[in-house]
């Protein structure tokens, strides 16, 4: 099956200043595509080049098999990709009803009775008449996602869309457009900063880091083998640490000497710490710390679970505590098992 979007070496600067580089991508339909990465790593700029409302400074955007960018040129304009956007500030139209908001991207496409169905879809049937004021945060998030589907894109590009809700109308507006896009062919690709929008929508992830693709591939696959500490943090997968090679082929940590995924190598490298590694040992084991903090953590079939960070020299780390009867400022001695995982840095 061909691919909806394939980018081949795009590069993007600004005044001499690189955002994006060497972005090769391909998307098939229906996919589902998390963009991910520290604020300032090229996320937005990908979106909008990939939209038409920007150009590559070189490389290739070719949508549906058509070239419609290349260095420096805009070949097809934005309106003629089939594409729709999302973004964290909506772009609703004030002086529009929210019957109105919607049916106007229809035009064409079924018009006033198609907006009436995608209205009555994301549940808002009975507020076709309100005004934009009258609408909530949430009901806005809803009247924005069924004007993007109005428009039927082949592609629909979501920047942070839902970074304005908290986390239950968040996980609300994630199961409403997965109901809304399963079983179309329509192409997601989602800009977030939150790993829970990647894990619930996601098929794939690309991860940027300084505008360079430091992960890319299933989100599977990332979760279990992120290789970029930059994919690690984005996804939200465990802790990182620093440690230096010794001579037995361990890694020496802060937190005592640790096995890596890769036994062999010299000097200082970074390891992912993953959740239930560390953890409070007896006073003939591990490494004494201080603990610095205790956390509540939703509890898990109504075990109350507490995170103690601790402080070794200059270095944190968050160890589960459970129920043990722990204060700040107590000694503890903490120790990592199992495997870490070794790294590339950023």
């Amino acid at each position: 099956m061909r691919e909806v979007l394939r980018l081949t070496n795009v590069h993007r600067a600004f005044n001499g200043t690189t955002v994006l580089r060497e972005v090769t991508l391909d998307v098939r339909p229906g996919d589902r595509l998390a963009v991910l990465g520290p604020s300032g790593s090229g996320k937005t700029t990908l979106l909008r080049i990939i939209a038409g409302l920007e150009v590559p400074t070189t490389g290739e955007v070719v949508i549906d098999g058509r070239l419609a960018s290349r260095g420096g040129e805009l070949l097809v304009a934005p309106e003629h990709r089939q594409i729709a956007l999302v973004f964290q500030g909506l772009a609703l139209f004030p002086h529009l009803r929210a019957l109105d908001q919607i049916a106007f991207a229809a035009r064409g496409r079924g018009g006033v009775e198609h907006a009436r169905t995608l209205l009555d879809r994301v549940g808002l049937g009975h507020r076709a008449t309100a005004r934009l004021d009258e609408l909530s945060g949430g009901e806005r998030q809803r009247i924005a996602l069924a004007r993007a589907l109005a428009q039927q894109p082949r592609l629909l590009l979501m920047d942070e869309p839902f970074a304005s809700l908290d986390d239950e109308k968040r996980l609300e507006m994630r199961d409403l457009l997965r109901s809304l896009i399963s079983g179309s062919q329509t192409t997601l690709i989602m800009v977030t900063h939150f790993h829970d929008d990647a894990l619930d929508l996601a098929r794939t992830v690309l991860v940027l880091n300084r505008g360079k693709p430091a992960a890319h591939g299933p989100l599977e696959t990332i979760l279990t083998d992120p290789r970029h500490s930059a994919a690690a943090r984005s996804l939200g997968l465990g802790q990182i640490i620093e440690g230096e090679f010794s001579a037995g082929g361990e890694i020496q940590t802060a937190f005592g000497k640790v096995r890596g995924s890769a036994l062999r190598g010299n000097g200082r490298v970074q390891l992912l710490v993953r959740p239930g590694q560390p953890e409070i040992v007896t006073i003939e084991q591990g490494v004494e710390a201080e603990i610095v903090s205790l956390e509540l953590r939703p509890p898990e079939l109504r075990e109350l679970r507490r995170v103690a960070v601790v402080r070794v020299g200059n270095s944190l780390l968050r160890v589960q505590a459970r129920n043990m009867p722990l204060s700040v400022g107590d000694r503890v001695r903490i120790q990592i098992r199992g495997d870490c995982e070794v790294i590339a840095a950023d």
